[in-house]
């Protein structure tokens, strides 16, 4: 028998524990496959099936009747013209997905924004007293216009911003069409222009500034919060129309629904947005809460007057006590989270620089920073 080098006996180990190092690491989670660079994938159009899905459907309400109505002489013409932009809504709404990112805000302000562009523009066509085809050309220009601003305006917001934007629109719009009505504006000029212009002048001035009341409050703002803060100027409206009734004037209702929509503003920013942040499903179940509230206000009205039941201070304030009920309620079985809002506003003062300025350094030709206000 042919004896074995002694120095084979270690080489025969290190090359059988090589031989297993390398088959391990070739393994699932093996050193091979944990440094190994993780393949790219194919960068493909990132087509977002909502935005595309909410054009089709505005293209067939909005902007396919707008465009037909502009032109069109007879019956044929119309339905052409109809169902060649309503199915071109999706083709265009498909190609500009793939081209553009389409962000939260963007696809919230896309889905609203055309449809007050469209309520804009009838409201223009009727304070101008423009025809049937200029007032068509109006709600196109409105929706179309609203839906390029909303790809150009919402790419830096976010999602309350761009929620604070179409309820900031809407807030404004019926406030002023609200105090022009409570005012009788109407009334003494004998005619709608006025209103309809102030309404419109509200809707445009308020997105902005509902955008602003998002970016620059001092607590975080999202879309839940807004859901819970519109619910709660329904009961505050609802509480209002309570004491102007049962036949109040358009002149009362106006006023009873204004004074009580803006109070429940105010009661919702206060105990709703500035305390939590809402989940948009939360903000949702708020709304729903007082809604089943306020129905089972009047069922029990119903049920203790009977057939002698009318919607008068009694019934109103029975349906409010119980919207508000609901959604109190609504709120305790979701416990959602606190405001997780990182400003702060305030004044803040420099010390140096308020004694710089009483001792008259430099004989007052410099100026000092005594302090700064931040919101």
């Amino acid at each position: 028998m042919t004896p074995v080098n002694s120095l084979s006996i270690p080489a025969l180990r290190r090359g059988a524990v090589l031989v297993i190092a390398l088959v391990a690491a070739q393994l699932p989670g093996g050193a091979a496959a944990q440094s190994a660079p993780a393949a790219q994938p194919t960068a493909a159009p990132a087509l977002r099936s909502d935005f595309v899905r909410n054009q089709t459907l505005i293209g067939a309400a909005i902007y396919a009747p707008a465009f037909a109505s502009t032109f069109a002489k007879d019956g044929v013409a119309w339905t052409a013209g109809y169902m060649l932009v309503a199915g071109g809504s999706f083709v265009a709404s498909a190609e500009i997905s793939r081209r553009i990112a389409i962000t939260n805000p963007m696809q919230r302000l896309a889905t609203g924004l055309p449809v007050r562009g469209a309520v804009a523009g009838l409201i223009a066509g009727s304070v101008t007293d423009a025809g049937d085809r200029a007032t068509a050309v109006s709600v196109l220009l409105g929706s179309v216009g609203g839906t390029a601003a909303a790809l150009t305006l919402g790419k830096p917001m976010n999602d309350g911003e761009a929620a604070a934007t179409l309820l900031g629109s809407d807030l404004l719009g019926l406030t002023a069409l609200g105090i022009a009505t409570a005012a009788g504006v109407e009334e003494a000029t004998g005619r709608h222009r006025v209103r309809g212009g102030l309404a419109l002048a509200g809707m445009i001035v308020g997105a902005p500034l509902g955008h602003a009341y998002a970016a620059l409050a001092p607590y975080h703002v999202s879309p839940g919060d807004l859901t819970a803060m519109t619910a709660a100027a329904g009961i505050g409206m609802l509480a209002g129309l309570s004491f102007v009734t049962p036949y109040p004037t358009d002149r009362e209702a106006a006023t009873a629904l204004t004074v009580g929509g803006l109070a429940g503003v105010f009661a919702g920013d206060r105990f709703f947005v500035r305390r939590y942040d809402h989940s948009p499903g939360e903000g949702r179940l708020v709304a729903v809460g007082a809604i089943a509230g306020g129905l089972m206000g009047a069922g029990a009205t119903l049920l203790v007057r009977g057939e002698d039941a009318d919607f008068d201070i009694g019934t109103g304030l029975t349906m409010t006590a119980g919207a508000a009920g609901g959604m109190a309620l609504a709120h305790r079985y979701m416990r959602p989270k606190g405001d997780g809002g990182l400003r702060t506003a305030g004044l803040s003062l420099n010390p140096i620089g308020v004694v710089a300025a009483l001792s008259g350094l430099g004989g007052g030709r410099n100026s000092y920073t005594i302090g700064s206000f931040r919101f």
